[in-house]
């Protein structure tokens, strides 16, 4: 099995092990338990980092990888990274998210997975982009970020506890419920991923999955009703 995290150094106090834990986890919650439906697939994956995500898509099987990431020096890792013998089915662009995932639902383009890994927050065109998800007409969409806790539909203002390009003060996080609403409103049913499945050590160098508080990293999944 191969296992890819794009966490930046020094986010977790004891290092690699932490980091090793981290991403092997986050690879079976977030990709392994979907093995079923990326086998022969085709892949559009937002907020791909420097393509490590893309890598774990295509050892699950898909066919083909499309991931879209906005920053450039990220991009650019890309070609640092192992080959693997999958290269050829990733492709990964330069672009912003939303505004990809919007021209391509424009093209009439199809992907049977779609996956949002950290690229929600600081969003205030979160309908454009659940429309255009709607249009591209996938059988699994999943996604993964930092959630406000509160199924009221609401964006929470935030001051950022990490960089984001093109809000380095305040970013918006979107409450659960606003995705709920967004996703409702698209044709999709939304089910929360359970974190609580995993326990005692096996949480070492996730904890942001469990903090308290008003916000938390969380994931979820979209499936189009009907």
């Amino acid at each position: 099995m191969i296992v890819h995290d794009h966490t930046p150094a020094g986010a977790f106090a004891d290092g690699n092990v932490m980091m090793a834990n981290r991403a092997q986890a986050r690879h079976a919650m977030l990709v392994d338990g979907f093995r079923h439906v990326i086998a022969d697939s085709a892949v559009l994956l937002l907020g791909a980092g420097d393509g490590r995500w893309c890598y774990s898509f295509a050892a699950a099987g898909a066919l083909r990888v499309v991931g879209v990431e906005p920053q450039a020096e990220l991009v650019a890792q890309f070609g640092k990274q192992p080959d693997l013998g999958l290269r050829e089915r990733i492709e990964l662009r330069c672009a912003n998210p939303v505004g990809e995932a919007v021209g391509e639902a424009a093209a009439e383009r199809r992907h049977d997975v779609i996956a949002l890994m950290d690229m929600l927050e600081g969003r205030a065109d979160l309908d454009d982009l659940f429309r255009a998800l709607a249009q591209l007409a996938p059988k699994l969409v999943i996604g993964d970020g930092l959630f406000a806790v509160t199924q009221e539909p609401v964006l929470l203002l935030d001051g950022a506890r990490r960089p984001m390009p093109g809000h380095a003060g305040l970013r918006l996080v979107p409450s659960r419920g606003a995705i709920a609403l967004l996703a409702r409103r698209s044709g999709f049913d939304i089910d929360w991923i359970d974190w609580r499945a995993i326990a005692g050590e096996a949480r070492s160098g996730i904890s942001d999955y469990y903090q308290a508080g008003a916000q938390c990293r969380a994931s979820f999944t979209l499936i189009p009703r009907g």
